[in-house]
């Protein structure tokens, strides 16, 4: 295979162009393939050091000279200083350097030779300095070069983060050569985006027509709605960014065209396809992204990485501890602590460990640390001192605390793990696993201390100390800036370290040894492996098939395919039952929801709710028809107002741990933070712009409780808090200001819901959202059998209950299953057309067959009726063949109100006759309508008519809104429906149904 490297950071080979983990990843990997006979080409920039390269390496300039603008179109409200568009001319010239097998090209140009210590633009350029649009730069030379010079065949190419390829997939997609692969190697937020103008500028440069952009990110959440509470409080993390409508998401962008998705970590993938348990989880949901990954699951690989040959060809015992702890001035006789990372003090936990380290110098004299922040390239050369805090601390403790700002090479860093007992890696927001780092360390025998996260789960160290398989120590995960709670978890876990160290030196041996054997078993090779397998079934035009384990550790139960049910049934059990999972467990044990026994529901609930999952407990009480379920919910969330306009909130969970609450920014000041100003806009990690709202914690008042006072109303309708359980799991909640109108809202589809084009507005997706958020629950209610809507449903995103065939079927959305269906007498329906015929001549015929084909049979004079998909037939004998679930009749000559009124007359009951579409009408088995149907659904889901809003556009629609408490038709609907609607809405293309659910579930100014 040709296996082509698209990566802004290769240096792997020398560590002058080594700045993380994305180096060594990337040239370890190329070194692999190459082994094994791939022709592996590396593209990469030459980052101002092809004069330094060429002192070591034999390089050569290519015949190779691409003259071409980089077209710039910039934000105006980022860039007010520039114009909206520009251009960058630039001689872009390529080199080649071949080193263990590998075809190393280097892009050279005025962009892509700016800033040779750093490589990165640092975020503070964004907007002063067009430097920033260097990774731009590459992204564009880099993938003119490859479609110049390295066209000469079929090949895999695979770019490493997404934001600095995200143009790759899309302009290769339409190319047969090509087959492009996407590492994440850090957990960007997946909210990450860029400038659109820019993107479709680009994009058009290349030729490209797709992808849909306006598909990739889906409409923002409802100002006032609870999502948008904590879109505006996370905002102030780094786990989401609030971009405007201008913008397009990064990570989207790549997995609308690559054709595989690759982690550094099983943990990893299976934590950034989810994002579950972290406060992101809810939102993540909400995004087109999250359902697209949840369709294409054998898109998604966990190649992993490993750790160099190198290393572990070195024998850690040869290592002379005492002399490296003494060339490092330490002078102390208990354990060493190490740490080794690029500075980046926010999401790698640096604060927090040197919080820590200070807390624990300043109790124990003989404990030791070596931290390595390097914020230099290598060699020699004084490294800047990125944090005078943490240089202030190291002189405070000299021979006790070694800290050093340079990037060191292997030798350096071999030495100084194997001379340390422990290591310490307190990774933050999932951003980062120190994969690498972390194993390196562990496979020289240092003990990890380390956070509870996925991407590192695989390392041991969360297990309890005496599993037989545990490697170390675990802190909580965390997701806030400078976080106290972690600083104190480290502090305390450094102490307990300590004294396995000195009291159970068996305990710290085998824990030692677990750890050398585990980073040991993490090599190049495996990874590489992993990959190459990958790239074969990409070449052979092959899908992976990903084990019915995975998909159900990610909790998509509903994505596993049939044969998984079988064949992993106590598995799928287990899991729905452990997440409440009522519709996945019935489908598991074949039988219905109505099915499950009382004692099943209450083992559901009570599982939902540990988890903290109150949307899931309250359809489940609902579900379950159980009050006392719902009494259990009631009094966890209070909100109450004084005259004097302060407000009191109560929140109370047994496994709640922590809570926090929305609040308007302003909140009391955080702890002094041991970075700068300046340092922090000197630094790699981009301060998070601030959302308008901030957390504020409740106050614990024992056993689950927690309170506290608000000086105003909340944000926006609800009350909103974020709930840190005691199991690691963060969950959101909210409180309405008030009840809701209505607690069902039953939609029509066609000619309601719908606009003429099938699609859903924006405006209506944010009312539904409203809807959803005031805690009730959306109902679709249609003609349509459910086999015609399963691709529309899908598309909008709904995964609830449906009727569908005009109240005939009941149809799980989610779990694709249909959960009843009634049938037509066929004799009873040849015998309607007879009489049909006998008083208005022939009629054209058509038939819906019953599930699972659900096909539609017409006779040829349904003419321009007749819809895609459809069979034509001119035998009508063949309508008769299989069992049906309803006749429709079209009458060339008689209109459809006139025929269905004449329908009713001659079958005297024994049908029921409806019409929804112009020119037909439908004969259904008696007692069938959308009012049955809606009945019969909004029982299952806890409702009855008196809870319900419904809308319409049809005389079908008729038993719907009349047997809910308030029908609407919309002004595009059948006169006979606008005569007994309770309430006439702006038609479907003017967004009718939005119309009135703004007005019905809108927000009112909370008073106490």
């Amino acid at each position: 295979m040709h296996i082509i490297t698209f990566s802004f950071e290769c240096g792997g080979f020398d560590n002058r162009l080594m700045r993380g983990g994305l180096s060594p990843l990337v040239w370890n990997l190329s070194r692999e393939y190459a082994a094994r006979g791939h022709r592996v080409s590396l593209v990469t920039p030459a980052h101002g050091h092809l004069e330094a390269l060429r002192e070591r390496f034999d390089v050569r300039e290519l015949d190779y000279r691409d003259e071409h603008t980089v077209p710039l179109v910039l934000d105006p409200k980022v860039w007010p200083d520039q114009p909206p568009e520009t251009g960058l001319t630039l001689d872009t010239r390529a080199h080649l350097l071949r080193l263990d097998g590998v075809d190393v090209y280097l892009l050279s140009d005025a962009f892509l030779d700016l800033l040779p210590d750093r490589l990165y633009p640092p975020p503070a350029f964004e907007g002063r300095d067009l430097a920033y649009a260097k990774p731009l730069v590459f992204q564009v030379g880099g993938l003119r070069f490859i479609r110049r010079y390295l066209a000469d065949g079929p090949a895999i190419v695979h770019g490493f983060e997404p934001y600095y390829h995200y143009l790759l997939p899309a302009v290769l997609a339409d190319d047969d050569r090509y087959r492009t692969v996407s590492t994440v190697a850090a957990n960007s937020p997946v909210t990450q985006k860029v400038y659109r103008p820019q993107v479709e500028r680009l994009l058009e440069l290349f030729g490209v027509r797709g992808p849909d952009l306006d598909a990739l990110d889906g409409p923002p959440p409802a100002e006032d709605s609870p999502a948008a509470a904590m879109a505006r409080a996370l905002a102030g993390t780094r786990t989401h960014v609030e971009y405007g409508p201008d913008h397009v998401g990064v990570f989207p962008l790549v997995v609308a065209d690559a054709d595989l998705i690759d982690f550094v970590s099983p943990g990893q993938r299976d934590h950034y396809v989810t994002w579950e348990d972290t406060p992101f989880e809810a939102l993540f949901r909400s995004l087109p992204v999250a359902r697209r990954l949840r369709e294409r699951p054998d898109r998604l690989l966990a190649g992993g990485c490993g750790i160099a040959d190198s290393w572990l060809a070195r024998d850690p015992e040869a290592v002379d501890r005492a002399a490296v702890r003494r060339s490092l001035g330490l002078t102390v006789s208990g354990p060493v602590f190490y740490h080794a990372a690029r500075y980046a003090v926010h999401h790698k936990g640096q604060l927090e460990l040197m919080r820590a380290v200070a807390e624990v110098l300043a109790g124990d004299p003989e404990v030791g640390f070596v931290i390595r922040c390097s914020t230099g390239g290598g060699g020699d050369a004084p490294a800047p001192v990125a944090n005078a805090a943490f240089q202030r601390l190291a002189d405070r403790y000299p021979g006790r605390l070694h800290l050093d700002w340079r990037l060191a090479d292997e030798d350096t860093l071999f030495a100084q793990a194997a001379s340390a007992d422990f290591c310490v890696f307190p990774s933050k927001f999932e951003l980062d696993g120190f994969l690498i780092a972390q194993a390196e360390a562990m496979a020289c025998g240092a003990v990890p201390i380390a956070t509870a996260q996925r991407v590192t789960s695989h390392f041991g160290h969360q297990r309890s100390l005496d599993d037989p398989a545990a490697t170390g120590f675990s802190v909580p995960g965390s997701f806030r800036d400078d976080d106290p709670g972690l600083a104190r978890a480290l502090a305390e876990r450094i102490r307990e370290a300590v004294t396995v160290f000195r009291t159970a030196p068996d305990t710290y041996a085998r824990l030692s040894g677990n750890a050398r054997r585990m980073g040991r078993s993490f090599t190049w090779a495996r990874s590489a492996d992993l990959r190459l397998a990958a790239y074969e079934r990409l070449s052979h035009g092959e899908r992976a098939r990903p084990p019915a384990g995975e998909l159900v550790e990610r909790g998509w139960l509903d994505a596993l395919p049939p044969a998984a049910l079988a064949g992993h049934r106590d598995l799928i059990v287990r899991a729905a039952t452990e997440r409440g999972d009522a519709l996945a467990l019935a489908r598991a044990l074949g039988c219905g929801v109505d099915e499950l026994g009382p004692d099943t529901w209450e083992e559901l609930f009570a599982s939902a709710h540990g988890r903290g999952d109150f949307a899931r407990c309250a359809e489940l009480a609902r579900w379950a028809g159980r009050p006392d379920l719902h009494a259990r919910l009631a009094d966890r969330f209070r909100l109450a107002g004084d005259p004097d306009g302060t407000w009191h909130v109560r929140y109370a969970h047994p496994g709640a741990e922590r809570v926090e609450l929305v609040v308007p920014e302003g909140s009391p000041a955080p702890l002094p933070s041991l970075e700068s100003a300046s340092e922090a806009l000197a630094s790699d990690e981009p301060a998070p712009a601030p959302g308008g709202a901030v957390l504020r914690a409740l106050a614990p008042d024992g056993d689950g409780v927690f309170t506290g006072t608000l000086d105003g109303p909340p944000v926006g309708s609800h009350a909103v808090a974020m709930v840190t359980l005691r199991s690691g799991r963060v969950v959101w909640d909210t409180v309405p200001a008030r009840a809701p109108a209505f607690r069902l809202v039953a939609t029509d589809l066609d000619g309601t819901l719908l606009r003429g084009d099938l699609t859903v507005s924006a405006r209506t997706r944010r009312a539904l959202e409203r809807v959803a958020a005031a805690g009730a629950h959306h109902l679709v209610v249609t003609g349509r059998p459910a086999v015609a809507c399963r691709h529309l449903l899908n598309t909008l995103g709904y995964r609830g209950l449906a009727v569908c065939g005009q109240g005939a079927q009941l149809y799980d959305a989610g779990a694709d299953r249909l959960l009843a269906s009634r049938s037509l007498d066929r004799d009873l329906a040849r015998d309607v057309v007879e009489k049909v015929e006998a008083e208005l001549g022939r009629v054209e015929l058509g038939i819906v067959t019953s599930p699972p084909e659900s096909r539609f049979k017409v006779t040829p004079g349904f003419g321009e009726r007749v819809r895609h998909g459809w069979d034509v037939t001119t035998d009508r004998d063949l309508l008769w063949a299989v069992p049906i679930d309803k006749l429709i009749l079209h009458h060339p000559d008689v209109d459809e109100d006139r025929l269905a009124a004449v329908t009713r007359r001659l079958t005297g009951g024994e049908v029921t006759v409806v019409h929804s579409v112009k020119g037909m009408v439908e004969v259904l088995p008696a007692g069938t309508d959308k009012g049955t149907g809606v009945a019969r659904a909004a029982e299952l889901l806890g409702f009855t008519g008196a809870d319900t809003v419904a809308f319409g556009d049809m005389p079908n629609d008729i038993p719907l809104l009349a047997w809910a408490a308030h029908g609407v038709a919309v002004a595009n609907a059948h006169h006979d429906l606008r005569a007994m609607a309770d309430e006439i809405a702006p038609g479907n293309d003017e967004d009718g149904v939005a119309s009135v659910l703004e007005r019905l579930f809108a927000p009112v100014e909370v008073r106490p």
